[in-house]
């Protein structure tokens, strides 16, 4: 065993130091507000609280080098055991406090800015409610870890809670919400026109954001080696809480000194925001610089209801310019302004919109981000306003902004990163070509990928635990039921409202926001080894994945020619397939290889550098331009075809309304659908062992999943080529059909794994297929229709749990799984067989409709 040596020295020098730095800062801010604009606001008032505890926390921890905290066991004389004792407790104690109040000070003052951003100003509350209510509920654990409470902190009997868990155990909240304070503001900041000098601070300010994560990483490090460590002085491989392991003094103090250097960082950070009245009355030439293109710094305006431009009086937040200067550099800028003729231009008044009036009226005005942190939003308004009408006047300023505007002449930041990344597309995403459609496609198709790859892992790690923690097969069936219930309540609680009232572009960053917390979730989980623990992150990861199914499938399917809309989507789903061949191969040779408890903290990692991705990716999607359609637009596009097929939008079938027939039938048929993909899936193993025993599970499942692919861009090419995506369908499902009971009567050998083989391959095309024809024609209801065709996905929940207790009362067989699977495709032949049978029915959902004018189609024969 390698010689420990102390680690004491090293904390205290580093504490010591950032603490210092901390407060230099914390200095700085109280001088720059208090004693230059001479006005505070309640973001000051919160960092000063997060400077008292991080103080307290810094101090328990330098105290606790002085009495062995970072020291091996046998340097530690007994005397020093109940102060270090105490020192562990008060750290504990009040480290969530002091994390707590250095996140909230950043995050009212987001708040603040976001007084004219809504989107900030929400995602900024409920980041805020996060915080505080993990704060609390943390905090009020490490107070009562111990029973008696004095067992915490003195030399007695008692029993305590493990804390080293329980920090590793909240990482996953430190660290998203660390995430989120670092991308919250990036949609606003991006959209800012700032001078390169600031640029270049704002980015260096969310670099030291970012090394907060980067820091709480490293603290996540450390907090394994200690939990590590008590595990291996288990010899049951168990965590014992009553007792400290060997050296565990030693283990915890690099912990204790990041979790100092989080808050003190953070600190920092939010003091040198709001630090610009104190820079500019130091260096005051290093912020006046002349500019060829702006006659000014900075100038607050508001906008009255005939146009004219009233700029607000900085005298207070800026007292290196007089207000007398103030007044004439006004005057001066109203009377050199050009007249502009018929060309009105109206801002909308924003109470934290600070602009430069340029001297070119083409030219596009700059911000100070710096200032508008540092000062509270204008209290002045333009002479003749009353404060108590604005809201009114805004509100009308902002209707006759919308309403008379010219093109060319706003004012407002534009959707645009940097000057060159535009980030709304404004083409419609129906009236896209077939060349215009090909990134979008290509890029939300990544989606799918992702997708693909995170139900293989699951599923492989859901089989390794079983193994590993002893779980039942009914606990494993629950947990895949947990899986596939998602699908139900995503698009219902979340989904479908987001893709309503947001578009596609919010629903997809919102599903990745959720996936990201699943993956998180799954930290905890395997920290404290708890079954209730997979559990919920098995049932938040594919809650996220249902949001995005419920906008990308129907995006692909309408994004181009209608016609094409089945050929789009089965290639989608086939680089979905993609994934699921890739996740075993990884899962099972990289992560899971040899699983042992040691091993998990493998898959931890894994699952959070899934979690940075996906935030990353959500991140990606904000910035790419993605058209939208709306529900005008779906109903337009829904009403040509049917004028091509001349057939009414009020046509029925069987009594029942064409539209309504097709939706619902095809939510009960993907219902069915998914029962028997999933009872192959699940019970792939259970199969593969019976019907040909002693063939190799992993490599007969890829194969499997290889054909499945494979049938997907099969399926897309023939949608491509002109096939009628019913017929397709039809002759797939048949063919599935007779593969599956053949495999379930067959004797034992190569021909009954071949048929199983097939079975999945002729499965392969029918949920994309089905998908894209039950949205044709759906009109303004194509959201809705997308969400309960989404919600059906939760077959895959019921018909697996169908099949577990079926083979409960009839152990003596192992291939009953492919009975419930032969009698839901049997069923399911009936959608395209009846879709066939009905002119109606065969025209609304025939996809050469979409371009072709009647004529042209009773040519071709497709009536």
């Amino acid at each position: 065993m390698d010689q420990l040596h102390d680690r004491g020295p090293t904390v205290f020098a580093v504490v010591l130091a950032l603490v210092i730095v901390t407060t230099v800062f914390t200095v700085l801010r109280i001088i720059s507000k208090l004693g230059i604009t001479r006005k505070a606001t309640a973001d000051d008032f919160v960092a000063m609280v997060a400077w008292a505890l991080d103080v307290g926390l810094s101090v328990t921890i330098m105290v606790g080098t002085k009495f062995g905290l970072g020291a091996p066991d046998s340097e530690i004389p007994l005397q020093w055991e109940v102060p270090l004792q105490r020192c562990i407790y008060a750290f504990t104690v009040l480290y969530h406090p002091a994390l707590t109040a250095m996140k909230s000070a950043i995050l009212v003052l987001y708040l603040r800015l976001g007084k004219a951003h809504p989107f900030l100003r929400r995602s900024s509350l409920f980041t805020l409610a996060i915080v505080i209510l993990s704060g609390i509920v943390l905090t009020f654990l490490f107070i009562f870890q111990c029973r008696p409470l004095a067992a915490a902190f003195e030399d007695i009997p008692g029993s305590c809670i493990d804390v080293v868990s329980l920090f590793l155990s909240s990482a996953p909240v430190d660290i998203l919400t660390d995430i989120a304070i670092i991308m919250l503001p990036l949609p606003f900041l991006t959209s800012l026109r700032i001078e390169v000098g600031e640029k270049v601070v704002l980015v260096a300010m969310f670099l030291l954001g970012g090394f907060i994560a980067v820091v709480d990483v490293v603290r996540i490090v450390y907090l394994q080696s200690a939990l590590q460590a008590r595990l291996a002085a288990s010899s049951i491989g168990t965590i014992s809480a009553d007792g400290r392991p060997p050296n565990y003094s030693y283990y915890i103090s690099f912990t204790c000194m990041w979790s100092a250097v989080v808050v003190s960082v953070g600190i920092t950070c939010s003091c040198i925001l709001v630090l610009k009245p104190l820079a500019l009355r130091i260096m005051p030439n290093c912020f006046h610089k002349s500019s060829p293109q702006h006659t000014g710094w900075l100038l607050q305006s508001a906008v009255s209801p005939d146009g004219h431009v009233f700029e607000a009086n900085h005298s207070d937040e800026t007292p290196s310019r007089s207000p007398a200067e103030s007044t004439a550099r006004q005057q001066e800028t109203r009377e050199s302004e050009p007249v502009r003729g018929s060309t009105r231009v109206e801002r909308r008044p924003s109470p934290v919109t600070l602009l430069v009036v340029p001297e070119d009226g083409d030219s596009e005005p700059a911000m100070d981000f710096f200032e508008m942190l540092a000062t509270e939003p204008p209290e002045s308004y333009p002479e003749g306003r009353p404060r108590q009408h604005s809201l009114a006047w805004r509100s009308s300023v902002s209707e006759s902004r919308r309403n008379t505007i010219q093109a060319g002449d706003e004012q407002a930041p534009t959707q645009k990163i940097l000057d060159f990344v535009n980030v709304q597309s404004k083409k419609p995403l129906t009236e896209l070509s077939a060349r215009e459609a090909l990134w979008p496609v290509l890029f939300v198709s990544s989606l799918f990928f992702m997708w693909g790859f995170a139900r293989g892992v699951i599923y492989a790690f859901n089989g390794q635990i079983q193994t590993l923690l002893g779980y039942s097969a009914g606990q494993i069936v629950a947990l895949n039921t947990a899986y596939w219930a998602a699908y139900f309540f995503g698009p219902l609680l979340v989904g479908y409202w987001v893709l309503k009232y947001g578009g596609f572009k919010a629903t997809f960053i919102t599903g990745l926001c959720i996936y990201a917390v699943g993956a998180m979730a799954f930290w905890p989980s395997s920290v404290l080894r708890s079954y209730p623990g997979f559990f919920v992150s098995n049932f938040i990861i594919p809650f996220g994945l249902s949001c995005l199914e419920v906008a990308a499938n129907p995006y692909i399917a309408l994004a181009g020619p209608g016609e094409l809309s089945e050929a789009r989507l089965n290639f989608a789903q086939g680089i979905q397939g993609i994934g699921g061949i890739i996740s075993p191969l990884i899962a099972n040779s990289a992560l899971l290889s040899g699983l042992d408890y040691q091993d998990l903290f493998r898959v931890q990692w894994c699952y959070l550098a899934v979690a940075f991705f996906v935030t990353l990716l959500a991140l990606v999607f904000f910035y790419v331009p993605l058209s939208e359609s709306a529900d005008d637009d779906l109903e337009t596009m829904a009403r040509q075809r049917l004028e091509n097929a001349h057939l009414d939008p009020e046509s029925k079938v069987f009594g029942i309304g064409a539209r309504s027939f097709i939706l619902w039938t095809g939510v009960s048929s993907m219902f069915v659908y998914l029962g028997a993909q999933q009872g192959t899936n699940n019970y792939w193993n259970l199969l593969v062992g019976d019907v040909k025993p002693g063939s190799p599970q992993l490599e007969t499942y890829l194969i499997s999943r290889g054909v499945f692919t494979f049938g997907r861009f099969l399926g897309a090419g023939l949608a491509y080529f002109g096939v009628p995506p019913r017929i397709f369908l039809g002759v797939y499902t048949v063919s599935g059909f007779v593969c599956s009971v053949l495999a379930l009567l067959l004797p034992r050998g190569s021909a009954a794994l071949a048929m199983l083989i097939l079975a999945v391959f002729f499965t392969s095309t029918m949920f994309p297929t089905l998908y894209a024809m039950t949205l044709r024609g759906q009109g303004r209801h194509t959201k809705f229709a997308a969400a309960a065709v989404t919600m059906a996905i939760s077959g895959g929940a019921v018909w697996p749990a169908v099949i577990y207790a079926i083979g409960l009362y009839h152990p003596d067989t192992a291939r009953y799984p492919l009975l419930v699977v032969s009698v839901l495709l049997g069923v399911l032949i009936t959608w395209p067989t009846v879709m066939s049978s009905h002119r109606t029915l065969r025209r609304w959902v025939d996809p050469v409709w979409s371009k072709a004018t009647s004529s042209t189609v009773q040519v071709q024969g497709f009536v």
